[in-house]
């Protein structure tokens, strides 16, 4: 399994201590928000034989809502022909499914 961020926006601050520069480290985050650039979306790639698959996350905990889709047609064939779910707690999410072909490829939004 491998997995990468998708564009991720800098964390804002809470405070700084010049008010003009807050303004506009603020700015660029919900910019980037508006862009989509979260830090919750994630790509996955399943490896042969792969029957779960983790992606670590520090914020997730017990009770995270994990949205999952198939990218390419090896993700949609595995949808079909198994249960794919994911469920997150302890600072990761886990990715469970059937028997990966390989290459299997998901997108994973992870909403806390």
């Amino acid at each position: 399994m491998s997995y990468e961020a998708k564009r991720r926006s800098e964390t804002a601050p809470e405070f700084w201590h010049e008010e003009s520069e807050h303004s506009r480290k603020l700015a660029q985050t919900i910019n980037g928000v508006l862009n989509g650039q979260t830090n919750n979306h994630f790509q996955v790639t399943m490896e042969v034989g792969d029957a779960q698959t983790k992606v670590k996350f520090p914020q997730a905990k017990d009770g995270v809502s994990v949205l999952l889709f198939p990218q390419n047609a090896k993700a949609a064939l595995l949808s079909r022909e198994s249960d794919v779910y994911a469920s997150g707690s302890g600072g990761e999410v886990t990715i469970t499914h059937g028997t990966a072909g390989g290459g299997e490829i998901y997108s994973l939004v992870i909403i806390g």
